[in-house]
């Protein structure tokens, strides 16, 4: 299949990934830190078995790419906890489109790390971002900025940056292992940091919680090889970051329909197009 297929395969299926995360960290018995162990441990665990079905389950990796693999988990583990955080304060379209943000350094990112060639129109689609963004938080004639604005904010940065650190990596690496490790990696560091939150799993085994993470997992991880298929395919970060980021517009919609959420959704729906 050609990169844009991926690509698009990726837009589809992640753009879901927001409403099943809000529609289970809003009740007040979810911990964003527990639901990352959760989110991203039977992600990995379906990494793995894909990767067998594939026959390229490899756990082993170029030990030139050790300090990249640390920097991934530095980086991805709070972005988890952060954006889940944000997902518990604030609706799951506002959440969405601060996250777009990452896109931003995206671009930064592949023009310092990867050496990719940084143009007038890369710098024009970044402040055209900045502009949706603003307009999403322009309400009742002022800005409003709250804390869980600020989470999904510091959020995006560090995905931003974990992205450029996981383009390096997959220049080396099967996007189906990538996986694996980007998943499981910043598990066992939550466990080994706070090894207590073991016990706030017990939530995620209700039946119907269960049966979300699931599904909500299984769509992630397809979605999330099919991005980075697209990029061993284009080795473009610049333009397959930002390209990636129009999901946040089916999102919005998405959660207007499903969840409900019309707050501000005159300046949502601007902010998400123009995003």
């Amino acid at each position: 299949m050609s990169l844009q297929i991926y690509l698009t395969i990726s837009i589809i299926l992640i753009s879901f990934n927001g409403l099943f995360h809000r529609s289970i960290l809003k009740d007040g018995n979810s911990d964003s830190r527990a639901h990352t162990i959760v989110f991203l441990g039977v992600g990995g665990i379906i990494g793995i078995v894909l990767a067998l079905i594939q026959g390229k389950l490899q756990f082993s990796f170029p030990s030139s790419l050790l300090p990249n693999f640390i920097l991934l988990v530095l980086l991805s583990t709070p972005a988890f906890v952060f954006s889940y955080r944000a997902y518990q304060l604030i609706r799951a379209s506002e959440v969405l489109i601060f996250l777009t943000t990452a896109r931003l350094w995206n671009v930064a990112g592949a023009y310092l790390f990867l050496h990719e060639p940084l143009t007038i129109q890369k710098i024009l689609g970044a402040l055209i971002i900045f502009t949706g963004i603003a307009i999403v938080l322009f309400e009742k004639k002022k800005f409003a900025l709250n804390i869980g604005a600020v989470f999904a904010l510091v959020a995006a940065f560090l995905f931003g940056m974990n992205d450029i650190n996981g383009y390096l990596i997959l220049r080396s690496v099967n996007a189906t292992n990538f996986l694996i490790y980007g998943n499981l990696l910043p598990v066992f560091a939550l466990i080994l940091i706070q090894p207590k939150l073991i016990k706030k799993i017990s939530f995620y085994f209700k039946k119907q919680i269960a049966l979300k993470i699931l599904l909500l997992c299984t769509i992630d991880t397809l979605g999330t090889i099919a991005l980075y298929l697209a990029y061993q395919m284009g080795r473009n970060a610049s333009v397959i970051g930002p390209l990636s980021a129009t999901r946040v517009l089916l999102s919005v919609i998405l959660a207007t329909i499903i969840l409900k959420e019309r707050n501000n959704i005159t300046n949502k729906i601007i902010g998400a197009v123009v995003a």
